[in-house]
């Protein structure tokens, strides 16, 4: 099977995105089966056409596909998540559930670190993810922001967008940090992006790096019903693909993360094909910055 048509290159020195897969659901919570989705992605990728939908040319687009990390073992995610992070590639890390961007987070902190950049994690998802411990674990899928601020992310350069899922612990959370900035679906949805906007335009400086981490559940069941836990009152698929392409075209964006797609809870294949459709965009967007770049 070759997957990612047209873009898949054996060279990872000639790629300019590199992707690894988490096919890993251990520490979900409710609907199991987002450790299929790096397989089903890359299956539905060698019937998609190396096009956007714009009719962008990705043909000369390369893609390195490392394969899965081999064990869900946090520790050994991180290690080979740094080796990876040396590359200086924008790297795609296909999930699994959310709590595979833990083990992700100090890899990333390390590399900014080493560049001497401040780190920023951008946060799209239907729940705020920030619970201390979760149905007896700190370890959840619930728990990937608060431990990115336990691991050395600064609250206040956390920003959190479509949220309209929280937790008790959650709210108390927020009360106590109002320097985390939280775009809940509904004032999107009433108010339009350009608070968000402004609030995100701080980080265009280049002295940042930024973690984008995207749980598909963000957006409305009825574009994304393949998924643990659908959120209902979500953002439409083409207002959640403006939101990220203005991020990637934006900010200096070193890696991004895509979870929680589940295949056995799809319909058609819908979800699926949306994330797929979306790396694609991303995939565009990330030619032509290049191109504006040279």
């Amino acid at each position: 099977m070759k997957t990612f048509r047209d873009l898949l290159t054996q060279d990872i020195a000639s790629a300019q995105v590199i992707i690894a897969g988490l096919p890993f659901d251990d520490h979900a919570s409710v609907g199991k089966g987002s450790s299929l989705a790096p397989l089903k992605m890359r299956k539905l990728s060698a019937e998609l056409p190396p096009f956007s939908r714009d009719g962008v040319d990705l043909r000369h687009f390369h893609v390195f596909d490392y394969g899965d990390f081999p064990s869900n073992d946090f520790s050994e995610i991180t290690l080979t998540a740094q080796h990876l992070f040396a590359r200086e590639r924008f790297l795609l890390f296909l999930g699994g559930d959310h709590s595979y961007t833990i083990p992700l987070i100090p890899a990333f902190l390390s590399a900014a670190k080493k560049r001497k950049k401040i780190p920023v994690l951008i946060h799209i998802d239907a729940h705020p993810d920030i619970c201390d411990v979760y149905h007896g674990s700190m370890f959840s899928h619930a728990c990937p922001v608060r431990r990115a601020i336990d691991a050395g992310v600064k609250t206040e350069h956390v920003v959190l967008i479509g949220i309209r899922g929280y937790e008790a612990q959650e709210v108390t959370y927020f009360a106590e940090h109002p320097e985390i900035s939280v775009f809940n679906a509904s004032t999107l949805l009433k108010d339009g992006l350009d608070r968000l906007y402004q609030r995100l335009a701080m980080y265009q400086s280049p002295e940042y790096d930024v973690y984008l981490s995207y749980d598909i559940d963000v957006n409305d069941p009825a574009y994304a019903p393949g998924t643990g836990t659908p959120e209902a009152f979500g953002l439409p698929g083409p207002l959640t693909l403006e939101i990220l392409l203005s991020i990637i075209a934006k900010l200096n964006v070193r890696a991004m993360d895509l979870m929680e797609v589940s295949p056995p809870l799809d319909v058609n294949d819908v979800t699926t094909w949306l994330a797929l459709k979306t790396l694609y965009e991303i995939f565009a967007c990330l030619k032509e910055k290049e191109k504006t770049a040279a």
